[in-house]
C-alpha cells in the first residue's frame, strides 16, 4: 500500500510540474502580469501541489530543513491561491482587487506566524490552549471558507458564462479540485485520520485531478481559459450580412430593449427569441465576442445611460434613476461597469458634457 501511494505521489507531482513548464513560457514571452495573471496563478497553484508531495515523494524530511520549509509554506499557500485562481479564472469581475490577496495570504501567515513565534520565543504554543485554538481553528475556518466561496464563483457564473469550454471546466475541474482540498483540509487537519488506505486515495484522486486537468487544458482553444477582457465594439445596427438569427438579437437588444427586464439571463432570451440555448451562447460568444452574458447586457445598458447622460434635457434626472431604468440592480454595480468602459465615474461623465 506504501508502495502504490508513493508511486501515485511521484506520478502526480510530475504532471504539476510538467504542467507549469508548459503554461510559464506563454508568461515568459509576454512579461505582463495583468495579461498574464491567471496562467501565472495557476501556476503557482500547481507549484504548490508540488510542494504539498514533497515529503510523500521524496521521504521523510528532517524538522526545520529547506525542503520541510518548502512543504509547510506550500501546504498552507495551496487554498488561498486556488481561490486567487478560481476568482482570476471564473469571476465576473476582470481585476482582482488588494483585499482578496491579503485574505488569500492568510491561510499561509495564520500559521507561519504562529511557527515562528515558536521558534523565536522558544517555547510550544500549546501551552496557550486559547491562543493555540485560535491560531489553528481560524486558519482552518479561512480555510473553509475561501475554498467553498471558490466553489460558489464557479457555479454562480456557470449560467452567464458564454464559452462552452470553460463551461465544462467550471462543472468538472474546479469542483473536484474544490473537493479534493476540502477532503484532505477535513481528514488532516479537522479530525486528524490516520487511516492506512487514506493516503492511497488521496493521491489517487489527486492524480486522477491532475490528469484531467492537463487533458482538457491542452486541448482548450488558446485563450479559451486564460485569456483576459477584450475591447470591442458589437455592431449598433443591423445589415443584411449578419446571419437571420444575430439580426434578431441586435433588434432584440436595440429596439425592444430587452436588456431592461428585471432579472434577464440567457435562458429567457433565448425563449423570448425561439433561438436555441445553445446556439445562443455561440452566436453571442463567437459572433459578438462577448464572453460573459452580463457583460453583453451590461453593453446595451451603458450605452443607454451614456447616451441619456449626454442629453441636456435628462441633466435633473438622478444618475441612479438612469440606471435601474436600463437594467442595473444596484448604484455600486452599474457603477464598477460605467467605470469599466469610460474609466471615469457617471458624475464625473456628465459634468464634462
Amino acid at each position: 500500500m506504501q508502495q502504490l501511494s508513493s508511486f501515485l505521489a511521484h506520478s502526480a507531482f510530475s504532471l504539476m510540474a510538467l504542467c507549469v513548464l508548459l503554461l510559464l513560457p506563454r508568461y515568459i514571452c509576454q512579461l505582463n502580469y495583468r495579461k498574464n495573471r491567471s496562467i501565472i496563478l495557476f501556476s503557482v497553484s500547481m507549484l504548490c501541489g508540488c510542494g504539498y508531495l514533497i515529503s510523500e515523494s521524496f521521504g521523510p524530511l528532517t524538522n526545520m530543513s529547506v525542503l520541510w520549509w518548502l512543504e509547510y509554506i506550500s501546504g498552507n499557500a495551496l487554498p488561498g491561491v486556488f481561490w486567487l485562481t478560481s476568482i482570476s479564472i471564473f469571476s465576473e469581475k476582470h481585476e482582482l482587487e488588494y483585499w482578496q490577496y491579503a485574505l488569500a495570504s492568510s491561510t499561509l501567515l495564520i500559521p507561519l506566524t504562529s511557527t515562528l513565534a515558536q521558534l523565536i520565543l522558544g517555547f510550544d504554543l500549546k501551552e496557550l490552549p486559547a491562543f493555540w485554538g485560535l491560531v489553528t481553528y481560524g486558519a482552518l475556518i479561512i480555510e473553509l471558507v475561501l475554498i467553498v466561496y471558490a466553489l460558489v464563483v464557479a457555479m454562480k457564473t456557470w449560467q452567464s458564462d458564454l464559452v462552452q469550454d470553460r463551461r465544462y471546466i467550471r462543472g468538472s475541474v474546479v469542483v473536484f479540485a474544490a473537493m479534493y482540498i476540502l477532503l484532505v483540509i477535513v481528514s488532516e487537519q479537522l479530525f486528524n485520520l490516520d487511516w492506512i488506505w487514506l493516503d492511497t486515495v488521496k493521491h489517487l484522486l489527486l492524480l486522477i485531478l491532475i490528469i484531467t486537468v492537463d487533458l482538457v487544458l491542452f486541448s482548450l482553444k488558446d485563450g479559451v481559459l486564460f485569456e483576459g477582457p477584450k475591447r470591442f465594439s458589437p455592431p449598433l445596427k443591423i445589415n443584411k450580412t449578419q446571419s437571420p438569427e444575430l439580426q434578431r438579437i441586435i433588434h432584440c437588444m436595440l429596439s425592444e430593449k430587452f436588456y431592461q427586464n428585471e432579472g434577464v439571463t440567457i435562458s429567457l432570451l433565448s425563449r423570448h427569441l425561439s433561438i436555441h440555448e445553445y446556439k445562443l451562447r455561440q452566436l453571442i460568444n463567437g459572433e459578438l465576442e462577448f464572453r460573459n452574458f452580463n457583460d453583453f447586457l451590461n453593453f446595451y445598458r451603458i450605452k443607454e445611460v451614456t447616451e441619456n447622460l449626454s442629453k441636456p434635457e435628462d441633466s435633473h434626472i438622478p444618475v441612479l434613476t438612469l440606471a435601474l431604468d436600463s437594467g442595473f440592480r444596484s448604484l455600486s454595480s452599474f457603477n464598477k461597469a460605467f467605470k469599466n468602459t469610460h474609466g471615469i465615474t457617471p458624475t464625473e461623465f456628465r459634468n464634462r458634457i
